[in-house]
């Protein structure tokens, strides 16, 4: 598992690896919370993320609600594979949070 949050100048920049389950919710939960009071772009790659329990998708759901009520821009950094894209669907939810809020694909 891997949660990195390595900051830059303009954004934030959430990087998930490997899978990512219940075990990691508390360290993405402080990880999200962290980026989002820091304000300004943030992004999420799920580009090497091999599989997201509901735990880890509710999290970033969250998030990205929370960012897109706050006026923060919100991005999927790089693509998704399409498990992971299919694992959000059959858990219940319309598409990956920010495909939805900014209306763009993976």
């Amino acid at each position: 598992m891997g949660i990195a949050l390595p900051p830059t100048e303009d954004a934030n920049l959430i990087r998930l690896e490997g899978e990512i389950d219940i075990d990691d919710a508390a360290e993405l939960k402080e990880r999200l919370l962290q980026a989002l009071e820091r304000g300004g772009e943030l992004l999420v790659s799920l580009e090497d993320a091999g599989s997201l329990d509901v735990t880890a998708m509710e999290l970033l759901w969250a998030a990205a609600r929370d960012a897109g009520a706050k006026g923060m821009k919100v991005e999927l950094a790089g693509p998704v594979p399409e498990a992971l894209t299919a694992s959000f669907c059959d858990a219940g939810f319309e598409a990956i949070p920010w495909q939805r809020l900014t209306g763009e694909g993976a």
